[in-house]
């Protein structure tokens, strides 16, 4: 016969079983499953316990009886909540086919039309269309995975990909701006790869729908060619401090100015650009006089071809900072290269450490957002340098602006150690060494030489013309 500590037992396993399993299985606390198991947590324990004491007491019932009476229970207990799992399962199978689940996306979210022009106004913002293509078809993949999520986690990611292209399907004849529509695995901006959906527009440009399904093994074969560049120079740049790939991107600048405009005297921007990385800290503003925003060919030469004289763009653009003699010098400059156009090429170029700057402050000088917005952007310069036909850097020239980087996330503690504020590398511009480095050199004496000419002719005149004035 059953003793009471085997009663107490008992009763206890069943009350923790019960516990364990409505932890497994009540995450969805609107579903049906979840009530019936909240019900069995509330009564079927104290059920098992009463129903053990009357067994216990029944002193004619033998240990055998008792066992089969609870294994009949036990099963039916375990069972249920299997089985509405499986009758779930069976359900949205049949209730929310490929077909139908991608129906009901697009009725949510409505068709393209309405989408752009009303529901969804954040995206009214955007100029170009190919922006509102790739929200309005991520919009439908959302709705499907907050409305049909259920469905959606239950199913591999091959079945998953049935339902995307059931999307695609019915949603291509009233986008004829997309060619052709692929996955593909791209590096997200932490360095993962996820397998997103790769939109090829007819004018030749590419989209990307983000469907955050992360691959935890590839090759590197499987990413683009865009990917493959990327994920290179991330291993290339690994140990590199942040200040050391500003300086990177300093030579890349210089590279480009010196070799399409060997005729200006680009002096003050290489001395704004320099002083920039020699400040402790934060990558600050500077001094008045010292504004990396004042080399950037938009912030003065748009504005003056409209119209902008000294005494507007100063409080309006450089908060009263800028100096009428660098204002001159700075727009004599690009004076006949520049219009101030945003999208022309040196202005992208030259603007680029600002953007850097601007976006980092922005996130609290984040050293991860860095560590990306630093490769981003060198790529980008290096791609405009190949393009024009102009040798890049020599990265070993950087190789020592470095520190030893343990993890895949820069750590807090490691933050100021992997930005290496405050260093002076001026050596290594060609434009203010002083025969350090081939290339600036000789353009320095010269301009020197010229400058030096230029000044004794004007004081020979001005002279001349005293003596013939002494003389009358």
């Amino acid at each position: 016969m059953l003793s009471v500590s085997w009663v107490i037992t008992i009763s206890i396993f069943w009350m923790v079983l019960v516990a364990f399993l409505f932890r497994i299985f009540g995450k969805e606390k609107d579903s049906l499953g979840a009530l019936v198991l909240c019900l069995m947590t509330m009564f079927f324990p104290v059920l098992i316990f009463v129903f053990t004491c009357i067994m216990c007491r029944i002193y004619s019932v033998n240990e055998t009886v008792y066992c089969v009476i609870m294994l009949i229970l036990s099963s039916v207990f375990i069972g249920l909540p299997f089985l509405y799992l499986a009758g779930k399962y069976l359900y949205l199978r049949i209730r929310y086919t490929p077909k139908r689940a991608a129906a009901y996306a697009r009725k949510k979210v409505g068709r393209f039309k309405y989408f752009h022009r009303g529901k969804w106004g954040a995206v009214k913002c955007y100029s170009d269309v190919h922006p509102n293509e790739e929200a309005y078809l991520g919009a439908q993949i959302l709705e499907m995975w907050m409305k049909l999520r259920n469905v959606y986690r239950i199913r591999p990611r091959f079945a998953k990909k049935r339902y995307i292209r059931r999307i695609m399907e019915l949603n291509m004849p009233d986008l004829p701006q997309i060619r052709k529509w692929e996955y593909h695995t791209i590096l997200d901006g932490l360095y993962r790869a996820e397998t997103d959906v790769l939109l090829h527009f007819t004018d030749g440009e590419k989209g990307v729908v983000f469907l955050n399904w992360p691959k935890r093994r590839f090759t590197v074969d499987e990413l683009t060619e865009e990917d493959q560049k990327k994920a290179a120079y991330v291993k290339k740049f690994w140990n590199i401090t942040m200040t050391g790939r500003l300086i990177y991107l300093y030579m890349c600048i210089e590279r480009y100015l010196v070799a399409l405009y060997p005729d200006r005297d680009w002096t003050p921007v290489a001395r704004r650009m320099w002083n920039r990385a020699k400040n402790h800290g934060r990558w600050n503003e500077g001094s008045p006089g010292d504004l990396y925003r004042e080399i950037v060919p938009e912030r003065i030469m748009r504005f003056y071809k409209h119209g902008y004289g000294y005494e507007k763009l100063n409080p309006m653009v450089f908060d009263k900072k800028l100096s009428l003699e660098d204002y001159t010098e700075i727009r004599k400059i690009y004076e006949g290269i520049s219009g101030g156009d945003p999208k022309e090429e040196i202005n992208q170029m030259v603007g680029m450490p600002e953007r850097l700057f601007y976006h980092v402050n922005l996130n609290q000088h984040d050293p991860d957002y860095a560590d990306r917005m630093t490769i981003e952007l060198i790529l980008k310069a290096e791609s405009i340098l190949e393009k024009r036909g102009i040798d890049i850097p020599d990265f070993s020239q950087v190789e020592g602006f470095s520190y030893e980087r343990r993890a895949k996330h820069i750590r807090e503690e490691e933050a100021v150690t992997a930005f290496g504020y405050g260093v002076d590398a001026s050596e290594l511009s060609i434009i203010l060494s002083d025969g350090k480095t081939s290339g600036g050199s000789d353009k320095n004496l010269k301009n020197d030489k010229n400058l030096k000419n230029d000044k004794n002719l004007k004081n020979d005149k001005n002279l001349k013309k005293e003596t013939d004035n002494d003389k009358t």
